[in-house]
């Protein structure tokens, strides 16, 4: 098990059975407790088997989806943590992508007023995305991580044994956050990055480019923690997509990945980004015409404008100035604090519809 980045607590693992044991070596059995989605618990815990402290007496099983990331989930946990016993010594592992991620995390962060908890991420978008930074929190009101703290994992488990569980919808999803790591910071991966092959995966290669990935987020998160400034970077895609995410979830009978979703805003924002600070149309469009062949479209129509600019003015990131993007003047190189007007944010749309 090896630190990835100076200074933070994610690890990478060859094997997690080995190296879970090691870092459950300081708790008693009695104070280790592990929970995990149906998804999760399915495809992923037998690999699990043979860690000595985590035990199916305190493991919780919630439901999968995001749809369930809610306050009935956390008092679910909170009550199980509580009735079998967990003290403030205690630990909770969240086994999973970024949903028991976030959700565990933020359970755990308010449980007895905080207990220790280790994030084992069992998806591409939970590796790169949801496990590091400290953001925990839960939806409300159809809403996404409405609710939340910021709270340090005591350590993040990456493990490349998970990345054969996934179908290739899992993989696109988890690889639209590398991709926007990429266009913030490390223009020069984008090449090898668009040249990978998603019908005959090379995992070995995925690994290290995930882990190249993290190294990209966790400059930012080290940067400024508390996102009170260049970390907004990491919003790139972010407000369009949590836009299209929402109002797919409110829509479709089968609503789209996180993931696919920030794609979608991706295209979005490089748009915006040639409108607001003259990003090279030519650069702008190679990048979304590759989009479009990986992903497919947001399906929305001229009507749904008005819907999906109401639900970007309750994103966080807003202040009162409105409604507030992170763009590229360059791809490699992020401008925050950008604010886009009612005409400005439906003329992308309008575009992207006809596109």
């Amino acid at each position: 098990m090896k630190v990835i980045a100076a200074n933070c607590n994610v690890y990478e693992s060859d094997n997690i059975v080995a190296d879970l044991e090691e870092l459950l070596k300081d708790y008693k059995s009695e104070q280790v407790f592990m929970m995990a989605d149906e998804g999760s618990s399915k495809y992923c815990m037998s690999l699990l088997a043979g860690v000595s402290k985590i035990t199916p007496e305190h493991t919780i099983i919630i439901k999968q989806g995001d749809d369930f990331k809610n306050v009935e989930a956390a008092v679910k946990i909170w009550e199980f943590l509580s009735g079998h016993g967990a003290t403030r010594k205690s630990v909770l592992v969240n086994l999973g992508g970024g949903m028991p991620c976030d959700l565990g995390g933020f359970c755990a962060s308010t449980f007895k007023r905080g207990i220790n908890f280790i994030n084992i991420p069992t998806t591409i978008l939970a590796q790169v995305d949801a496990s590091l930074g400290g953001k925990t929190g839960m939806n409300l009101g159809g809403l996404k991580n409405e609710i939340g703290v910021f709270s340090i994992a005591n350590a993040v488990v990456i493990s490349g044994q998970f990345l054969k569980t996934l179908d290739k919808d899992n993989i696109l999803s988890g690889f639209a956050e590398m991709l926007k790591h990429g266009l913030i910071k490390d223009a020069a991966s984008i090449e090898e990055m668009m040249k990978l092959d998603f019908d005959k995966p090379d995992y070995q290669k995925l690994q290290r480019m995930i882990c190249d990935s993290v190294c990209v987020k966790n400059y930012f998160v080290t940067e400024d923690p508390k996102e009170k400034g260049v970390r907004k970077a990491l919003n790139f895609g972010h407000t369009f997509g949590h836009a299209f995410e929402t109002f797919s979830m409110r829509h479709q009978e089968h609503p789209i990945l996180h993931g696919k979703a920030v794609a979608f805003g991706m295209v979005c924002e490089l748009m915006l980004s040639e409108k607001k600070l003259g990003l090279d149309h030519a650069e702008a469009k190679r990048i979304y015409d590759y989009i479009n062949k990986m992903y497919g479209k947001m399906e929305f129509a001229e009507s749904d404008f008005d819907e999906l600019l109401e639900l970007m003015t309750h994103d966080k990131k807003n202040d009162s100035a409105g409604i507030n993007f992170t763009l590229l003047p360059r791809l490699g190189e992020i401008s925050i604090n950008n604010i886009g007007s009612k005409e400005e944010i439906t003329e992308v749309l309008a575009t992207y519809l006809n596109m």
